[in-house]
């Protein structure tokens, strides 16, 4: 590890900001969520295009509108750093309540972030894909 950092304290550090990504999401808190992300974070999702900037703001601002999210479990699969990049691979379960009414969807996956650590030293997430698979994780 670079400079003599700490790997242990950082790959901590690193899982601390997916577990207030996780949070924020349950507690339906957009504005905290989007203080993990770094100013050029691009999320890959499942079947649609990338999406960074404003229209990722847009985008994550209207997901949290629309669902009410129940993580039935998540788990940090691996996490490796490389100078001021960490690479966080991970498992997920979750329920998905409309708030507007109708069908509940579970959804089961993996995915992988890519953080990147700031000026300041904080890790902010500066890519996040997924995707979903249709039998649960072992969590």
């Amino acid at each position: 590890m670079a400079d003599g950092m700490d790997y242990q304290l950082e790959t901590r550090r690193i899982e601390s900001v997916i577990d207030a990504e996780v949070e924020a999401m349950a507690d339906d808190e957009i504005d905290r969520y989007l203080t993990l992300l770094a100013d050029d974070a691009l999320f890959l999702p499942p079947d649609l295009p990338s999406i960074g900037g404003e229209e990722l703001h847009a985008w994550l601002r209207e997901f949290l509108e629309e669902w009410r999210i129940e993580w039935l479990g998540f788990r940090h699969d691996e996490t490796e750093l490389c100078d001021n990049l960490a690479f966080h691979r991970f498992s997920y379960s979750w329920r998905l309540e409309p708030k507007r009414g109708g069908q509940l969807q579970v959804s089961h996956g993996k995915g992988l972030h890519i953080l990147r650590r700031s000026d300041d030293g904080d890790w902010k997430i500066a890519r996040e894909t997924w995707n979903a698979r249709p039998t649960p994780n072992t969590i």
